[in-house]
């Protein structure tokens, strides 16, 4: 089995209260049948509220606070279950986010979910740039030969982004060569009208949309996006969304989501560069958490795109 990861991963620690967006306020949080079982036997107030406070009506998750809370978070933006039982005694979602892992046959994946500020901190400020790490144990497990031939293919295009000397546009330009694809040229304000119709959690996100619609972008704004972040974003995407493509027509589709997700989030930085970091968090969060949302936006790429074609 070959199992990768990118680089910074295994840096990753929650830093808790210190974070803006605490990842138990806002979601829905599923607890797994072992977590329920364990809660279950737990004695005591806390154990009390703990089966007081999981919904049994068909999956299990916590009952969230009319604010959007979990019940168990308290006015320090602390765990309770881990304060006094530990992090052993977290259900998997918990224990497990902002990691993502993606299963293909004799490949497995993991990742650091955009969704979390600590995770964007680690992309942009990892000294290597956006590195994988790949390592395979003794087992010879079966690959599936179109997995491997987009993982070759993902691999070149991230050895184009990760040469950080040059403008992301010559970068762009490069990756559009190895996929035989024209530069596809997005119109970040055109899609605007298109972004809002999607399933919205966070206001904050609607706001930072608007202030796009109220900005004039400069004329070829995108040759001015020379730093890092971008190859960075790029990356991050693809290395999370390419390999899901079953067929060549999705592979273009994938691509394209990808460099229409970097295109829309550095547009809203150069409309507002004060939330730059921001906007990654919450498009991960509005965007790539939704699979309702990504498959609208790539439906809609195919609308406007030909992707016949294959690589």
């Amino acid at each position: 089995m070959r199992y990768t990861r990118p680089s910074f991963y295994d840096m990753f620690s929650c830093i808790g209260s210190e974070c803006r967006h605490n990842c138990c306020i806002g979601w829905e949080i599923d607890v797994d049948d072992d977590t329920a079982e364990l809660y279950a036997s737990v004695e005591g107030t806390l154990g009390k509220e703990l089966r007081e406070k999981i919904s049994t009506e068909g999956e299990r998750y916590f009952c969230m606070q009319p604010d959007g809370r979990c019940p168990f978070l308290n006015e320090q933006n602390l765990c309770r279950v881990i304060l006094t039982l530990g992090e052993d005694a977290l259900c998997d979602i918990c224990a497990l986010h902002p990691r993502f892992f993606n299963s293909y046959p004799g490949r497995e994946e993991a990742g650091l979910g955009l969704c979390c500020e600590e995770a964007v901190r680690l992309l942009l400020t990892a000294p290597e740039g956006f590195c994988l790490i790949e390592e395979q144990d003794g087992e010879q497990a079966a690959e599936d030969e179109w997995t491997e031939y987009l993982a070759a293919i993902r691999k070149k295009l991230l050895a184009a982004l990760s040469n950080e000397s040059k403008p992301f546009s010559d970068r762009y330009m490069d990756c559009c060569a190895i996929m035989q694809s024209p530069a596809l040229e997005f119109d970040p304000k055109s899609w605007v009208p298109f972004y809002r119709s999607l399933e919205q959690m966070d206001r904050a996100w609607g706001d930072a949309l608007e202030r796009l619609t109220a900005f004039e972008l400069p004329v070829r704004w995108i040759d001015r996006l020379d730093m890092a972040r971008y190859g960075r974003l790029f990356s991050c995407f693809l290395y999370r969304h390419f390999l899901t493509a079953k067929d060549g027509a999705e592979v273009k589709t994938r691509f394209a989501f990808c460099a229409l997700s970097t295109a829309m989030i550095a547009a809203l930085d150069t409309a507002d560069p004060s939330q730059a970091d921001e906007h990654i968090r919450l498009y991960s969060a509005e965007i790539e958490y939704s699979d309702e949302n990504v498959e609208r936006i790539c439906t809609k790429l195919r609308e406007r795109f030909d992707f016949d074609g294959g690589i």
